[in-house]
């Protein structure tokens, strides 16, 4: 079954930047904040978000809680809002019994036995949220250890969190957006061009998942892997929620489309990979790559023609991934069909040797009844 989507009749959103510190603090500054929820305010209240710009509000490098709550409060009261969202980027600090805790300007590093002080409990965040009459309440959380928002302490909201519980959240050096929430405008601003009409919570929860852990670290030299996964909690349907519309909808068997579709496969591609974060892949995620390979074959070969190269590596591509996630009889049958075609209308085709190569490995394998790694392909 296939929900439908929920697009907010009226929606409001507080965005909290804290990038700059002063004395007493020595946090890192971390200047991307403020540009970073002014982006994400102008594109959840512009063309394509779901957001009234009358009903947004950005709360630049806040000294005390009272610049955070006191405009939350009033957002809190409205009747007329049927979706709330907070979002925050800065410092995330452990406060006492390790909860999360946002930073002010002036907050400095947890020093054991409380929370810091001044610094903005994300409970009393989540507290004033679930005193509003919306449906909806959403918290996007850009900080380190925004995972410790995850279970009691965001109960009742719908959580899209940078990191988990005791990781830290990446910001590029020089740059002008972080890592976590960088990555969120992206997938706004291009779209999913094989997505929905709109943008769910859900739609681009899954679209991070792969992105951000695939997408290099800003400081490799510290941190060699990628960015940490994204973690959400979800409120019954909530991940049904739409922010805004996907700009890229129908766009999915254009060239174009199509090129973007295969490097997001690639990206996948790489998740099923071992990793020093990841020494054992889930094993859900071949399946998926499987069925993700299928559809871009089959519009591929129908919109490019069946002896383009683009077209030709997808088949190949998925025909190495389906045996390699349990079925190597399929994947022969899939690997014939190809070298059949490239026999018959293209001899001379450069990927002809290979793909009749991965045969010979998909019918021994098929013969044999149990799968071995696929030969590597491109």
């Amino acid at each position: 079954m296939t929900w439908p989507l929920r697009r907010p009749a009226a929606a409001s959103a507080l965005l909290v930047g804290t990038g700059r510190h002063v004395h007493p603090s020595r946090l890192t500054p971390i200047p991307q904040a403020v540009t970073t929820v002014r982006a994400l305010g102008a594109a959840l209240g512009g063309e394509h978000g779901v957001f009234d710009p009358r009903r947004t509000t950005v709360v630049a490098e806040p000294a005390d809680t009272r610049q955070v709550l006191d405009p939350l409060r009033r957002m809190a009261r409205d009747p007329d809002v049927d979706l709330l969202l907070f979002a925050y980027c800065g410092h995330g600090l452990l406060g006492r019994d390790d909860r999360l805790c946002l930073a002010l300007t002036p907050s400095s590093q947890y020093g054991g036995g409380g929370d810091p002080n001044p610094s903005l409990p994300f409970t009393e965040v989540a507290s004033l949220m679930r005193e509003s009459p919306a449906r909806h309440k959403v918290a996007i959380l850009d900080c380190c250890f925004s995972g410790r928002a995850l279970g009691p302490d965001g109960h009742g909201i719908h959580l899209l969190t940078a990191c988990g519980r005791t990781q830290k959240a990446l910001f590029p050096p020089g740059g002008t957006l972080t890592g976590f929430t960088g990555e969120l405008l992206r997938v706004l601003g291009d779209g999913i061009p094989d997505g929905p009409s709109h943008l769910s919570l859900a739609a681009l929860y899954d679209r991070l998942a792969v992105i951000l852990p695939t997408t290099p670290s800003p400081l490799a030299a510290i941190v060699p892997t990628g960015h940490p996964a994204p973690h959400q909690q979800t409120v019954d349907g909530s991940g049904h929620i739409a922010l805004a519309v996907n700009p890229a909808h129908g766009t999915g068997r254009t060239p174009a489309g199509l090129r973007a579709r295969g490097a997001f496969a690639q990206r996948l591609k790489r998740l099923t990979e071992p990793s020093p974060d990841t020494l054992v892949p889930d094993p859900a995620i071949l399946p998926q790559l499987a069925a993700v390979l299928a559809d871009l074959a089959r519009d591929a070969t129908e919109v490019l023609g069946p002896l383009d190269d683009f077209s030709v590596d997808v088949r190949r591509n998925h025909a190495a991934t389906t045996g390699a996630a349990g079925s190597p009889r399929q994947a022969a049958a899939l690997l014939s069909a190809l070298v059949d075609t490239l026999r018959t209308t293209s001899p001379g085709h450069r990927a002809l040797p290979a793909a009749e190569r991965a045969l010979t490995h998909w019918n021994r394998e098929a013969h044999r009844g149990r799968p071995e790694p696929a030969p590597t392909t491109r």
